[in-house]
Protein backbone atom coordinates (compact mmCIF):
# COMPACT_ATOMS: atom_id res chain seq x y z
CA UNK A 1 0.00 0.00 0.00
CA UNK A 2 2.81 2.22 0.97
CA UNK A 3 4.89 1.75 -2.58
CA UNK A 4 1.00 2.11 -4.79
CA UNK A 5 0.48 5.65 -2.60
CA UNK A 6 4.48 6.73 -3.32
CA UNK A 7 3.49 6.08 -6.71
CA UNK A 8 0.21 8.77 -6.44
CA UNK A 9 2.58 11.29 -5.38
CA UNK A 10 5.70 10.86 -7.47
CA UNK A 11 3.21 11.39 -10.36
CA UNK A 12 2.07 14.39 -9.19
CA UNK A 13 5.37 15.72 -8.75
CA UNK A 14 6.51 15.08 -12.11
CA UNK A 15 7.37 18.79 -13.99
CA UNK A 16 5.04 19.13 -16.47
CA UNK A 17 4.80 21.98 -19.41
CA UNK A 18 1.04 20.64 -19.78
CA UNK A 19 -2.04 23.12 -18.91
CA UNK A 20 -2.54 21.76 -15.16
CA UNK A 21 -6.49 22.54 -14.15
CA UNK A 22 -7.24 22.08 -10.48
CA UNK A 23 -11.00 20.98 -10.37
CA UNK A 24 -13.65 20.11 -7.82
CA UNK A 25 -16.14 17.36 -8.86
CA UNK A 26 -19.08 17.55 -6.30
CA UNK A 27 -22.24 15.06 -6.89
CA UNK A 28 -25.42 13.41 -5.39
CA UNK A 29 -27.48 10.44 -5.95
CA UNK A 30 -30.17 7.84 -5.32
CA UNK A 31 -30.16 4.46 -6.13
CA UNK A 32 -32.76 1.92 -5.66
CA UNK A 33 -33.07 -2.01 -5.80
CA UNK A 34 -35.67 -3.21 -8.00
CA UNK A 35 -34.96 -6.81 -7.41
CA UNK A 36 -32.57 -9.15 -5.87
CA UNK A 37 -30.11 -8.41 -9.36
CA UNK A 38 -31.33 -5.69 -10.74
CA UNK A 39 -31.12 -1.98 -9.82
CA UNK A 40 -31.21 1.32 -10.90
CA UNK A 41 -29.39 4.85 -10.23
CA UNK A 42 -30.24 8.68 -10.24
CA UNK A 43 -27.54 11.45 -10.09
CA UNK A 44 -26.52 14.93 -10.88
CA UNK A 45 -23.22 16.13 -10.81
CA UNK A 46 -20.97 19.60 -11.62
CA UNK A 47 -17.51 19.96 -12.12
CA UNK A 48 -15.93 23.22 -11.63
CA UNK A 49 -12.65 24.05 -13.34
CA UNK A 50 -9.99 26.72 -12.23
CA UNK A 51 -11.66 30.25 -11.64
CA UNK A 52 -11.25 31.62 -14.89
CA UNK A 53 -13.00 28.30 -16.79
CA UNK A 54 -16.85 27.74 -16.39
CA UNK A 55 -18.20 24.29 -15.38
CA UNK A 56 -19.84 21.26 -16.44
CA UNK A 57 -23.05 19.97 -15.48
CA UNK A 58 -24.21 16.23 -16.07
CA UNK A 59 -27.34 14.38 -15.07
CA UNK A 60 -26.85 10.39 -15.29
CA UNK A 61 -29.24 7.57 -15.12
CA UNK A 62 -28.08 3.85 -14.66
CA UNK A 63 -29.13 0.69 -14.59
CA UNK A 64 -26.84 -2.77 -13.30
CA UNK A 65 -27.16 -6.71 -13.34
CA UNK A 66 -25.66 -8.75 -10.88
CA UNK A 67 -25.14 -11.46 -12.57
CA UNK A 68 -23.21 -13.03 -9.84
CA UNK A 69 -21.67 -11.78 -6.73
CA UNK A 70 -18.14 -11.49 -8.45
CA UNK A 71 -19.86 -9.76 -12.10
CA UNK A 72 -21.86 -6.78 -12.50
CA UNK A 73 -23.49 -5.48 -16.10
CA UNK A 74 -24.72 -1.86 -16.18
CA UNK A 75 -25.50 0.72 -18.33
CA UNK A 76 -25.33 4.51 -18.05
CA UNK A 77 -26.63 7.31 -19.84
CA UNK A 78 -25.11 11.03 -19.49
CA UNK A 79 -26.43 14.79 -20.68
CA UNK A 80 -23.63 16.84 -20.58
CA UNK A 81 -23.74 20.52 -20.36
CA UNK A 82 -21.10 22.50 -20.84
CA UNK A 83 -20.99 26.06 -20.29
CA UNK A 84 -18.83 28.15 -22.49
CA UNK A 85 -17.04 31.76 -21.66
CA UNK A 86 -19.95 33.39 -22.88
CA UNK A 87 -22.37 31.81 -20.34
CA UNK A 88 -24.26 29.80 -22.80
CA UNK A 89 -24.54 25.88 -22.13
CA UNK A 90 -23.95 23.28 -25.15
CA UNK A 91 -25.62 19.91 -25.13
CA UNK A 92 -23.96 16.37 -25.81
CA UNK A 93 -24.67 13.06 -24.79
CA UNK A 94 -22.98 9.67 -23.61
CA UNK A 95 -23.29 6.17 -23.20
CA UNK A 96 -21.17 4.16 -21.00
CA UNK A 97 -21.47 0.32 -21.64
CA UNK A 98 -19.73 -1.66 -18.35
CA UNK A 99 -18.44 -5.07 -17.03
CA UNK A 100 -17.44 -4.93 -13.20
CA UNK A 101 -15.60 -7.32 -11.48
CA UNK A 102 -14.46 -8.14 -7.86
CA UNK A 103 -12.32 -10.51 -6.25
CA UNK A 104 -12.42 -10.59 -2.78
CA UNK A 105 -9.87 -11.25 0.46
CA UNK A 106 -9.11 -11.49 4.06
CA UNK A 107 -7.96 -7.47 4.16
CA UNK A 108 -8.67 -6.30 1.08
CA UNK A 109 -10.73 -6.41 -2.27
CA UNK A 110 -9.35 -6.30 -5.82
CA UNK A 111 -11.78 -4.91 -8.44
CA UNK A 112 -11.54 -4.25 -12.49
CA UNK A 113 -13.92 -2.24 -14.26
CA UNK A 114 -14.28 -1.86 -18.08
CA UNK A 115 -16.21 0.53 -19.83
CA UNK A 116 -16.96 1.47 -23.30
CA UNK A 117 -17.91 5.16 -23.85
CA UNK A 118 -19.41 6.57 -26.79
CA UNK A 119 -20.60 10.37 -27.68
CA UNK A 120 -23.46 11.74 -29.74
CA UNK A 121 -23.70 15.76 -29.60
CA UNK A 122 -20.34 15.68 -28.76
CA UNK A 123 -18.65 18.63 -27.67
CA UNK A 124 -15.08 18.30 -29.08
CA UNK A 125 -14.15 20.34 -32.29
CA UNK A 126 -12.93 18.07 -35.42
CA UNK A 127 -9.13 17.16 -34.74
CA UNK A 128 -9.28 17.85 -31.02
CA UNK A 129 -9.76 14.60 -29.82
CA UNK A 130 -11.41 14.42 -25.94
CA UNK A 131 -10.54 11.27 -23.82
CA UNK A 132 -13.44 12.48 -21.37
CA UNK A 133 -16.17 13.12 -24.08
CA UNK A 134 -15.36 10.49 -27.00
CA UNK A 135 -15.36 7.35 -28.00
CA UNK A 136 -13.26 5.05 -25.76
CA UNK A 137 -12.52 1.70 -23.88
CA UNK A 138 -11.47 2.46 -20.27
CA UNK A 139 -9.47 0.41 -17.97
CA UNK A 140 -10.16 0.67 -13.93
CA UNK A 141 -8.05 -1.33 -11.58
CA UNK A 142 -8.79 -0.62 -7.52
CA UNK A 143 -7.96 -1.92 -4.59
CA UNK A 144 -10.35 -1.16 -1.33
CA UNK A 145 -8.36 -1.56 2.15
CA UNK A 146 -10.64 -3.63 4.59
CA UNK A 147 -10.17 -2.24 8.17
CA UNK A 148 -12.00 -3.32 11.57
CA UNK A 149 -15.71 -4.72 11.52
CA UNK A 150 -17.40 -1.55 12.80
CA UNK A 151 -14.91 1.46 10.52
CA UNK A 152 -16.81 3.57 8.72
CA UNK A 153 -14.30 4.09 6.67
CA UNK A 154 -13.24 2.32 3.28
CA UNK A 155 -9.95 3.33 1.92
CA UNK A 156 -9.60 2.93 -1.68
CA UNK A 157 -6.74 3.45 -4.40
CA UNK A 158 -7.05 3.02 -7.74
CA UNK A 159 -5.98 3.90 -11.35
CA UNK A 160 -7.89 3.88 -14.93
CA UNK A 161 -6.19 4.38 -18.67
CA UNK A 162 -7.84 5.72 -21.50
CA UNK A 163 -8.04 3.88 -24.78
CA UNK A 164 -9.35 5.51 -28.28
CA UNK A 165 -10.14 2.93 -30.53
CA UNK A 166 -11.41 5.17 -33.30
CA UNK A 167 -9.51 4.66 -37.02
CA UNK A 168 -8.10 8.32 -37.40
CA UNK A 169 -5.08 10.35 -36.49
CA UNK A 170 -5.42 10.43 -33.18
CA UNK A 171 -7.27 7.18 -32.69
CA UNK A 172 -5.52 3.60 -31.67
CA UNK A 173 -3.25 4.21 -29.33
CA UNK A 174 -3.73 5.04 -24.74
CA UNK A 175 -4.76 9.06 -24.64
CA UNK A 176 -5.15 8.98 -20.90
CA UNK A 177 -4.50 8.25 -17.21
CA UNK A 178 -5.63 8.97 -14.13
CA UNK A 179 -5.17 7.66 -10.39
CA UNK A 180 -6.85 8.53 -7.26
CA UNK A 181 -6.86 7.79 -3.55
CA UNK A 182 -9.87 8.60 -1.06
CA UNK A 183 -12.23 6.61 1.09
CA UNK A 184 -15.45 5.70 0.94
CA UNK A 185 -17.62 6.76 4.15
CA UNK A 186 -20.53 4.52 5.23
CA UNK A 187 -22.93 6.85 7.58
CA UNK A 188 -25.66 6.12 9.53
CA UNK A 189 -28.57 5.16 7.55
CA UNK A 190 -28.35 3.96 3.75
CA UNK A 191 -25.79 6.81 2.97
CA UNK A 192 -22.68 7.04 1.84
CA UNK A 193 -19.75 9.56 1.02
CA UNK A 194 -16.96 8.96 -1.46
CA UNK A 195 -14.15 11.50 -0.89
CA UNK A 196 -11.05 11.44 -3.45
CA UNK A 197 -8.36 13.18 -5.01
CA UNK A 198 -7.29 11.93 -8.72
CA UNK A 199 -4.63 13.18 -10.74
CA UNK A 200 -4.47 12.89 -14.49
CA UNK A 201 -2.53 13.51 -17.42
CA UNK A 202 -3.01 13.25 -20.80
CA UNK A 203 -0.73 10.78 -22.87
CA UNK A 204 -0.08 10.51 -26.91
CA UNK A 205 -2.14 13.81 -28.07
CA UNK A 206 -1.14 16.94 -29.33
CA UNK A 207 -2.89 18.84 -26.79
CA UNK A 208 -1.50 18.21 -23.49
CA UNK A 209 -3.15 18.53 -20.11
CA UNK A 210 -2.89 17.69 -16.29
CA UNK A 211 -5.33 17.61 -13.80
CA UNK A 212 -5.48 17.91 -9.83
CA UNK A 213 -9.06 17.31 -8.77
CA UNK A 214 -10.77 17.08 -5.50
CA UNK A 215 -13.96 14.60 -5.93
CA UNK A 216 -16.92 14.74 -3.09
CA UNK A 217 -20.23 12.83 -4.14
CA UNK A 218 -22.92 12.01 -1.53
CA UNK A 219 -25.00 8.43 -2.45
CA UNK A 220 -28.67 7.51 -0.73
CA UNK A 221 -29.82 4.14 -0.99
CA UNK A 222 -33.59 4.30 -1.28
CA UNK A 223 -34.30 0.86 0.11
CA UNK A 224 -37.50 -0.89 0.28
CA UNK A 225 -40.11 -0.85 3.34
CA UNK A 226 -40.61 -4.15 5.15
CA UNK A 227 -44.16 -4.61 3.86
CA UNK A 228 -42.78 -4.19 0.18
CA UNK A 229 -40.15 -6.86 1.37
CA UNK A 230 -42.89 -9.11 2.14
CA UNK A 231 -44.87 -8.78 -0.89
Amino acid sequence: MRQLIMILLLAGALPVTAQVSPELWLGGGIKRALTPKLAAEASMNIRFYEPSLPGTLYPELSLSWKIKDAVKLSADYRAIMDENKYGNYTMANRLNFNVDMRAKFRHFNLGMRVRYQTAFGALRTVNNYSPEFDQAFRFKPSVTIKLRKKSIFKPVIAGEWFYSPANEALGDRFTKYRLSVGTEINLKGPREIDIKYIFGRNINLPRQKTEHILSVSYTYEWKKAEADKKK
